[in-house]
């Protein structure tokens, strides 16, 4: 997909219920690669909709989800590997 963009998010969620459905969510769109991060190539659409999905599970005043935008090249240290773009999203 040509106008994808490589995305990092994060998340800081108190209750299980809404860390499982915000995970849940997250491997729609990308690849777990620890236990509260995902790496995800979106499209702007792409990305709007995951906001928009994500922002129907958090409870603002509790929860945290950063999204990273990636620029450059991505260096793993130890164990993983870099989430390759998969040039398709099956969702």
């Amino acid at each position: 997909m040509p106008d994808t963009r490589f995305f990092t998010v994060a998340y800081d969620i108190p209750d299980d219920g809404r860390r499982v459905k915000v995970a849940n969510t997250l491997k729609s769109f990308g690849e777990r690669v620890q236990l509260s991060v995902f790496e995800c190539w979106l499209s702007p659409a792409q990305l709007a909709q995951l906001k928009k999905l994500l922002q129907k599970k958090l409870e603002l005043s509790q929860d945290s989800v950063r999204i990273y935008p990636i620029g450059g090249t991505v260096e793993v240290l130890g164990v993983g590997r870099i989430t390759e773009d998969p040039g398709y999203l099956i969702l």
